[in-house]
C-alpha cells in the first residue's frame, strides 16, 4: 500500500512576509541606538514560559521518534512520481536539486515587498520556484518531516541563504520566521527549524553566519493555541494563509510577531541583544511577502538591521513587476525566475 500524492497540491502555509507600515519599512534603524524598551519576563511568568518551552521540545522529540518508527513499518513511495520504496527517488531528487541550484532575487514576485513604482522594500532571494518536485517535496516534508526530504531541502535552503548573505562582513544573524503554536502542536515539529539545524550541522551556512531564533509569535494563552490545533484537526480550518489575498494576508500578519529582547546565540556565552545586529530573515515559501514584511518590522522595531530575506521557494507571478529599483536578476530571466 503506497501513499498517493497529487501534483498541484495546495500551497503550504506561512509563505511570504510583511511590514504593516510601508513608511517604516523604508527607514532602516540606526546601528548602535539605545537599548530596546522591551524586557524579558521575570518571576512566575518567566518560569511558566520556560516550562512551556520544555514541553514543546519534548513533544517535538516524541513526534520525531514516532515518525521514524512509522517509516520502518509503513511502505513509502516517492512524493513526486510515486515510485515505490523511497520517499524521493533518484530521478526526482536530481530534478529537485536542479530546481534549487541557482538562487535568484524574487521580491518582484511578492506584492508586499515592492512598491507600485518598483521601489524594493525588502530584497528577497529564493532557491527555486514552488512547483513540480520542489513543491511536492516541501509540502510532504511539512506534513511528515521525512529525514530524506530534510537533507535535500536543507541543502536548497542553504544555497538561498548563502546568496542572500553574499559578501556581508561580520557575523550575520539568520533569523527564521517562527511557526505558530497551533501549527507546532498540529505537526509536532517546526519544519523550518529542522532545515536550519540540518544545514548548520552539515556546515552549509555562510562563514560567520549564525542561526538565531530572535523572533517569536506574540504570546497567546495556551488554551487558545490548543483550541486552534483542535479545530484544525477536526477540519474547521488549518489556520494557514492558503487562499487568502494580499490584503487579507497583510491584515492577518500585522502585529503577529515580536523580537526577543535577549536571545541565546550559538557559540556565545550568555544572551545577546537584537539591537544593532545585521539580520537576514529565513522562511520556507514566499508568496505575497506579508509575513516577511511583518518579521522585518518586528526586528527593526527592536533595533536590528534587516539586510534581506532568503526562502527555499517562491510562488512565481505570471507577470511580475518589472524594472524595480535595486532589483538584480543575477543573470537570470527578466522576471526573476531561475528557469527551473
Amino acid at each position: 500500500m503506497h501513499r498517493r500524492h497529487v501534483a498541484g497540491a495546495a500551497r503550504p502555509r506561512n509563505a511570504g512576509g510583511m511590514h504593516d507600515d510601508g513608511a517604516s519599512s523604508r527607514r532602516r534603524p540606526a546601528v548602535g541606538a539605545g537599548p530596546p524598551s522591551t524586557s524579558e519576563p521575570h518571576g512566575p511568568s518567566r518560569h511558566a514560559a520556560a516550562s512551556r518551552s520544555r514541553l514543546l521540545r519534548l513533544a517535538a522529540h516524541t513526534a520525531a521518534l514516532a515518525r521514524e518508527l512509522l517509516g520502518l513499518v509503513v511502505p513509502v513511495d516517492c512524493v513526486s512520481c510515486g515510485a515505490p520504496d523511497s520517499t524521493l527517488c533518484v530521478g526526482c531528487a536530481r530534478r529537485l536539486r536542479s530546481l534549487t541550484a541557482r538562487p535568484a532575487r524574487v521580491e518582484a514576485h511578492a506584492a508586499a515587498l515592492i512598491e507600485a513604482d518598483g521601489t524594493v522594500l525588502l530584497p528577497a532571494v529564493a532557491a527555486g520556484p514552488y512547483r513540480n518536485e520542489l513543491s511536492l517535496a516541501l509540502l510532504d516534508f511539512k506534513r511528515h518531516g521525512s529525514r530524506t526530504l530534510e537533507r535535500e531541502l536543507a541543502a536548497g535552503l542553504a544555497r538561498a541563504v548563502r546568496a542572500a548573505v553574499g559578501t556581508q562582513g561580520g557575523a550575520v544573524w539568520l533569523v527564521p520566521v517562527p511557526t505558530s503554536t497551533a501549527a507546532f502542536l498540529r505537526r509536532g515539529f517546526d519544519p523550518l527549524a529542522l532545515l536550519g539545524r540540518r544545514a548548520r550541522r552539515e556546515g552549509r551556512l555562510p562563514p560567520g553566519a549564525v542561526w538565531v531564533p530572535a523572533l517569536r509569535q506574540r504570546r497567546v494563552p495556551l488554551h487558545s493555541a490548543l483550541l486552534g490545533a483542535a479545530r484544525s484537526a477536526a477540519g474547521f480550518g488549518d489556520g494557514s494563509q492558503k487562499g487568502l489575498g494580499k490584503g487579507q494576508r497583510r491584515r492577518r500578519a500585522a502585529g503577529s510577531l515580536e523580537a526577543r529582547a535577549r536571545v541565546r546565540v550559538p557559540g556565545r556565552k550568555g544572551p545577546a541583544r537584537v539591537r544593532g545586529r545585521p539580520c537576514v530573515l529565513v522562511d520556507d515559501v514566499l508568496t505575497t511577502g506579508a509575513t516577511l514584511r511583518e518579521a522585518a518590522r518586528a526586528l527593526e522595531a527592536a533595533g536590528a538591521v534587516v539586510l534581506g530575506a532568503a526562502t527555499l521557494a517562491y510562488v512565481p507571478l505570471r507577470e511580475p513587476t518589472a524594472g524595480s529599483r535595486g532589483y538584480a536578476a543575477s543573470g537570470q530571466g527578466r522576471d526573476g525566475t531561475n528557469g527551473g
